[in-house]
């Protein structure tokens, strides 16, 4: 009789190291790097796989705030991929400058644009048009003006964030900074606004 309850408290000690071994290394147990490695890059892949909208960046960000400074982020951050090691850097540098729900939303890089083109694209002829186009350009750039803008943006067909300055290059054919802006605030001047 003593064999078999020997045999049975073998089985039970086993069996339960066995299962919090598996427990650590499937990831369950929170606080740890298996843990927090396993929710970084399923925060990380719904960025990708969402493309980046403000909401899955917002989370990612919250998230590597809670985690930083632990051992268990450090030693989860190394065992990430380059690309997923750069998702997370671009997401926390951009998080820095803006609020946390802001860090991946384009609305004012869509915004500027659409306007962009409205203003390069307008007729000749059309000047009151043109003046709507580069008022509403001007009431853009001042309701932005103190505020902070992410320094990269998400390209969905990349699936990667890549600088603003070559965001706004690929929205217009390769042109940015004097090269694209001069043209549209010569437009906006001779329709007597500066948008400056």
């Amino acid at each position: 009789m003593s064999a078999a309850l020997l045999g049975a408290a073998v089985l039970c000690c086993c069996s339960s190291s066995s299962t919090s071994a598996g427990a650590f290394f499937g990831g369950f147990i929170p606080g740890t790097s298996q843990y927090v490695l396993k929710k970084m890059k399923k925060l990380i892949q719904i960025v990708i796989s969402l493309d980046a909208t403000p909401e899955s960046c917002e989370n990612l960000y919250k998230y590597m705030k809670e985690t930083k400074g632990t051992s268990a982020a450090e030693s989860a951050v190394q065992s990430l991929s380059e690309n997923e090691k750069t998702i997370l850097e671009r997401v926390y540098d951009i998080g820095r400058g803006v609020a946390p729900e802001k860090i991946c939303d384009k609305s004012v890089a869509y915004s500027t644009i659409r306007l962009f083109k409205k203003v390069q694209n307008a007729p000749k002829g059309e000047e009151r048009q043109l003046s709507v186009y580069c008022n509403e350009l001007k009431d853009l750039g001042n309701e932005n003006k103190d505020k902070r803008h992410p320094i990269y943006y998400w390209d969905e067909s990349k699936k990667e964030f890549i600088r603003d300055r070559e965001y706004m290059k690929n929205a217009f054919d390769g042109k940015s900074g004097p090269e694209l802006e001069g043209p549209i605030i010569n437009k906006c001047m001779e329709a007597g606004i500066n948008i400056r």
